[in-house]
């Protein structure tokens, strides 16, 4: 009953809405009692209309002059305008006549929030808490709100969880927190809530989708496939699943299977340049050029601008070692995507291939600049160097990258170039800072020199470390 008495409300607050759109078309004011002028201000809000909302709040409080609640909707648009100081003067007016208004509270508070003056927001907030009742989780939920607006997504976090805990079947604040826990990289706790929600509404395609996300980027292909196809199922005509289910086949390397996707994607979205971009990789990865040559190329058909394609091309050529065409195409990625540092990094493998040492110095040095905590960038900048015989430049360059990046791979890398170059008690001494960072890495030292797993003073350094740490 009181589901069908909501679907009837919001029938007559669309009904209002439109009769108050057609009044402001008209020129003549219409008479709405003080709970539709609260849904008309609602909606307009909500359709991002603040002139509109602005004018339905003012002829509301002209022709209900004591209600509380519409100049409450009032101090709502000005906050919605970002116009806070005069927002915080009517809210500080309503307040000498009605303290007790969790609204009123929340709004100031998100007033002050907006104004970056957080200590008298949080006060805000306290009050509002305080005088909620049986709203508690509502108000809990727009506090939640307020800080995602101003970007501050832990303290944001912290109220949805005090939400559920007020509500555990809130649904806007289990989505929300599936959500901000996937953007933190919390997927364990995303995909938790994300099943709450589901269980309380299994029919949510949205939920299915983005569940179906977390578990891509966690490795969980399969259950991956099976959460993208329960929202393709629920709705038929959402092809992003159809897309992405192509997405989790490829991640788990079945590029067969991915294809086929994508080729369904394509059927039913011809213009998708990205769709072609990606079978094109997986015919690379598939080992066939050409085949991903030709997809590559249709990506580009449909838009001159993609620069993944751009990038694609330029790996063919590279793998048939046509390092001066690869060179052309990847430089075409990079004038669409400067910021790209894989794109840099590329180009200065592709250009040390060619026997061309400056410009992948210069493209090298690029992608340092860009991201210096690709560990790949220095470990093939200190290749280079070493290609060419230049071993204090290699040592040098690690050097830095270990200035830039705390990734033990490097430390290890300078201990061989150290071993290598005879410099031992230097790279004893830095074994032991990698082996206490990271000593699972120190089978990297052996792979790529092996002669160190023949220094005794080095092998003894390990068998002490592991002995005094308890490793087998």
């Amino acid at each position: 009953m009181k589901e069908e008495d909501e679907k009837y409300r919001d029938e007559d607050i669309v009904g209002a809405v439109n009769r108050f759109k057609r009044s402001l078309v008209s020129g003549m004011t219409k008479y709405f009692d003080v709970a539709e002028f609260e849904g008309i201000v609602e909606q307009l809000l909500d359709e991002g209309d603040f002139n509109g909302a602005e004018i339905a709040a003012k002829q509301g409080i002209q022709i209900h002059p004591n209600a509380i609640s519409l100049q409450l909707k009032h101090a709502q648009v000005l906050i919605s305008r970002g116009e806070f100081k005069e927002a915080l003067e009517m809210l500080s007016m309503i307040e000498k006549i009605e303290m007790n208004s969790p609204d009123l509270h929340l709004l100031k508070g998100s007033a002050q929030m907006m104004t970056d003056n957080e200590t008298e927001a949080l006060l805000s907030f306290k009050k509002a808490i305080k005088y909620a009742g049986s709203e508690i989780d509502d108000i809990l939920y727009n506090i939640s709100s307020a800080y995602i607006q101003v970007g501050e997504i832990p303290k944001a976090l912290y109220y949805l969880e005090k939400t559920i805990k007020a509500n555990p079947k809130n649904e806007m604040a289990l989505y929300d927190l599936g959500f901000f826990y996937d953007q933190t990289g919390k997927y364990k706790k995303s995909i938790s809530f994300y099943n709450k929600y589901l269980d309380l509404d299994p029919f949510s395609h949205a939920v299915w989708f983005n569940l179906g996300t977390v578990f891509n980027k966690t490795n969980k292909h399969k259950k991956a496939i099976e959460a993208y196809e329960f929202a393709l199922a629920l709705k038929d005509d959402f092809y992003m699943a159809l897309f992405n289910i192509g997405n989790a086949f490829a991640n788990s390397e079945k590029y067969e299977k991915a294809i086929e996707k994508y080729k369904e994607f394509i059927a039913v979205e011809p213009n998708n340049d990205d769709a072609y971009c990606y079978i094109g990789e997986c015919y690379l990865n598939l080992n066939k050029e050409k085949k991903a040559a030709v997809y590559y190329r249709k990506a580009l058909d449909k838009n001159k601008k993609n620069d993944v394609a751009w990038l694609g091309l330029g790996l063919i050529f590279w793998i048939n070692k046509k390092f001066e065409e690869s060179i052309v195409h990847i430089k075409k990625a990079i004038k669409i995507d400067a910021k790209n540092a894989e794109y840099w990094l590329t180009l200065g493998k592709v250009n040390a291939d060619f026997n061309k040492k400056e410009s992948a110095i210069k493209a090298l040095k690029h992608a340092a600049r860009l991201d210096a905590g690709n560990t790949e960038i220095w470990l093939t900048w200190a290749e280079l160097f070493l290609a060419f015989d230049e071993m204090n430049s290699a040592i040098r360059i690690v050097r830095k990258g270990i200035k830039n990046n705390t990734d033990s791979v490097l430390k290890y890398r300078l201990v061989a170039l150290l071993l290598e170059s005879g410099k031992e008690r230097e790279a004893l001494k830095l074994l032991k800072i990698a082996m206490e960072q990271e000593f699972e890495m120190i089978n990297f030292l052996f792979d790529i020199y092996p002669d160190s797993a023949s220094n005794k003073k080095l092998k003894k350094a390990v068998d002490k470390f592991k002995a005094d740490n308890n490793f087998e």
